[in-house]
């Protein structure tokens, strides 16, 4: 019986792709004229970064404002942007990016109606995220959904542990007091959400936006068909 849904923070609940392409894009045309061209080509560079250095967080080689540092100095030397070599000069430019991308954080338009629907029929609500706690407590807040999700569990409240391990799903229903078997996981990559919250004991339920995957799992295009999935289903009230 169903009675907490967890959810993945970006591209789940938060359109943060689209938010970080025009945060950048934004931030580097305070610096020169950016050409179609040239954005599609410092996107690319810039995502391909994203993913080595985040990566690199997630086995714990560095810090969470490092691997942005990182990522910062590797893309202004490759795409001959001026960047100095201090860390406050990083420091600086990360926090001019990051500006921007506040600026552009929006949530889908599924969402609000989606957690006021899964509230009003009294299923527990709680995010789950890869990313650092400050970080998304902050960008929830500022969306005005905080305090819509009873518990935030970040990897650095699990010591580091990180998506697809069960120990960081094993964590939140620990943290909402429920076992893995009464709680859904959403988020929008199939294998370290999905699949893995499903390893875990989880019912884990795949957002694919762009509907166009197959998977094992149960799988929806938007949320309001995760309050349809659920209707579907026992779902038990309350805590």
């Amino acid at each position: 019986m169903i009675r907490a849904v967890v959810f993945d923070i970006d591209d789940t609940l938060v359109d943060f792709s689209g938010a970080t392409g025009r945060g950048l894009l934004a931030h580097l045309a305070t610096t020169r004229t950016v050409s179609p061209t040239d954005a599609e080509r410092y996107l690319a560079l810039w995502r391909h970064l994203e993913q080595i250095h985040f990566t690199a967080y997630l086995r714990g080689e560095c810090t969470f404002t490092e691997q942005r540092r990182r990522r910062a100095r590797e893309f202004c030397a490759t795409a001959g942007f001026p960047l100095g070599p201090e860390e406050s000069e990083i420091d600086a430019w990360v926090a001019r990016y990051l500006e921007h991308c506040d600026e552009a954080f929006a949530l889908f338009p599924d969402v609000l109606p989606a957690l006021d629907t899964l509230r009003h029929a009294q299923v527990r609500l709680a995010a789950m995220s890869n990313s650092d706690r400050a970080y998304q407590h902050r960008k929830l807040t500022a969306l005005g959904i905080r305090d819509r999700l009873e518990a935030l569990v970040c990897c650095d409240d699990v010591d580091g542990v990180a998506k697809p391990d069960p120990r960081i799903f094993h964590a939140v229903c620990d943290r909402l007091g429920l076992a893995p078997a009464e709680t859904v996981y959403v988020g929008d990559r199939l294998d370290s959400d999905a699949r893995a919250a499903t390893a875990a004991g989880l019912t884990g339920v795949w957002l694919d936006r762009t509907g166009d995957g197959q998977a094992d799992v149960p799988t929806i295009t938007t949320l309001d068909q995760l309050v349809r999935l659920l209707a579907a289903r026992t779902v038990r009230k309350g805590s």
